[in-house]
């Protein structure tokens, strides 16, 4: 299960806050703290979390910024050709002198697309902090995209495109979102629509580069070895200077009720069969989304679940099996996946008999018997143990603290909800739980992947 690592509320933090004298003329951030994690918000909008974790000589840089699916609008497809576009190009750079910065700060880079967020993720050496903010500072604020870039982003994902087509987990999951969703920006393709990646232009990309990313739609998260007041000078001396420019309005997405639809069936190149159930659920921002993880843990979390217990352990249906509970700020989707034969041979050796529909109604029995069967106080415990468990495993990498921090402030719950994130799952109670077991699935949708002939 893919972990609230993986959203708009009142900021759930536990934060002591003192404003500093704001100044325009001085650039002076206004400064709040909690426990060992800094936060300063620049007079132009921009926010810097700072966490100095002094000894290993290391850094990450993690930028996130609000542009997601819901931004793309009629451009299904524009953040992906975004994400593949960063880097190659600045105004106030030559392409040689990005080149050479991009050399001096070293370590390793990643943009990453999420139906949510853009994330900037860099890894260098403490000596490289100003060097890395201002190749993200050049590259963000100040881009210059050009036409032969923004093709060869295209051609690279029309091949990504045409092999998420031959997947079969891909090619499920998707027609599941559009199962699910019926105006959502959430139900289109993660990769986008072919159709509308051709019509994309370099003077696209420029446009949405301009409105989204702005310092007051940005949130860099530094974590590692340096002191807050080096970051902090050196964020101010990049991005402290940019002009203030209000973060665009994110319009709020409408509630859904669910399908109620027949199963789809796919056929993809494959030597297995492929069944997914799935159903709407609470996204991040939602009192209920900490009740309805540890309902889909109880199902599909871990050897000790119900799934793998009965499917896998008892009646060896399953090559792989689990939940899947992307954590979206918006109204989520839960998952329940077998990966299973398509047949099975007769013990007389006569032949093979079908599985796939032995698979499905045990699937269907499974996502049922979540609201049939009642969840028990010691499943709670255990999806409890096993959520905080992997919560903290998720945390071991410098990339994946300060990923955390910028993610979570990003999305409106603020910076301090990784602190709040395994408190919230410790005080689901068993009426809760059963709440959400009562409501998950009531109104799903099945996908049913098999072998081309």
């Amino acid at each position: 299960m893919r972990m609230p690592d993986r959203s708009s509320i009142a900021a759930l933090t536990l934060r002591a806050v003192w404003v500093l004298a704001l100044s325009l003329a001085a650039a002076l951030p206004v400064h709040a703290q909690t426990r060992d994690v800094s936060k300063l918000i620049f007079p132009n909008g921009f926010r810097l979390l700072a966490k100095p974790e002094p000894g290993k000589g290391l850094i990450a840089l993690d930028m996130v910024i609000r542009a997601g699916a819901q931004e793309e609008t009629d451009q299904p497809g524009m953040g992906q050709v975004v994400a593949r576009t960063l880097f190659t190009g600045a105004r106030n750079l030559s392409a040689r002198k990005l080149a050479q910065l991009s050399d001096e700060v070293g370590g390793s880079f990643a943009v990453t697309w999420d139906p949510d967020y853009t994330e900037i993720y860099i890894a260098t050496t403490k000596d490289q902090l100003s060097a890395a903010v201002e190749l993200l500072a050049e590259t963000l604020i100040s881009p210059k995209i050009n036409a032969s870039a923004v093709e060869a982003a295209k051609t690279m994902l029309r091949s990504d495109m045409e092999r998420a087509g031959n997947d079969a987990f891909r090619s499920a999951y998707d027609e599941m979102r559009r199962l699910l969703y019926r105006d959502s920006p959430y139900r289109r393709p993660l990769l986008g629509e072919q159709s509308a990646v051709d019509k994309i232009s370099a003077a696209d990309v420029q446009q949405f580069i301009g409105k989204w990313f702005v310092p007051g739609n940005m949130v860099l998260a530094v974590v590692g070895d340096v002191s807050v007041q080096q970051t902090q000078d050196a964020v101010k001396l990049w991005f402290g200077k940019q002009q203030s420019a209000a973060a665009p309005r994110r319009e709020p997405i409408a509630t859904e009720s669910g399908p109620q639809r027949p199963p789809s069936l796919l056929e993809v190149d494959s030597n297995s069969s492929y069944l997914v159930a799935g159903t709407l659920a609470s996204g991040m921002a939602s009192a209920n989304y900490a009740a309805d993880m540890a309902a889909i843990t109880v199902l599909g979390g871990g050897k000790a679940s119900r799934m793998f217990q009965d499917l896998r352990e008892q009646r060896g249906l399953a090559y792989e099996l689990g939940t899947l509970y992307p954590p979206l700020l918006n109204q989520s989707h839960a998952l329940a996946y077998v990966v299973g034969a398509t047949y099975t041979l007769q013990p007389d050796a006569r032949g093979q008999k079908p599985t796939t529909e032995t698979i499905r109604s045990a699937l269907r029995g499974a996502v049922v018997g979540l609201r049939e069967k009642p969840i028990t106080q010691e499943e709670l415990n255990r999806a409890k143990s096993y959520l905080i468990g992997t919560f903290a495993l998720a945390h071991e990498r410098l990339r994946e603290r300060a990923k955390h921090l910028a993610w979570y402030e990003a999305m409106g719950l603020g910076f301090g909800y990784d602190d709040l994130y395994p408190q919230k799952i410790q005080a689901v109670t068993l009426a809760q739980v059963r709440d959400s077991a009562d409501r998950l699935f009531d109104r799903s949708a099945m996908v049913v992947v098999v072998p081309k002939e």
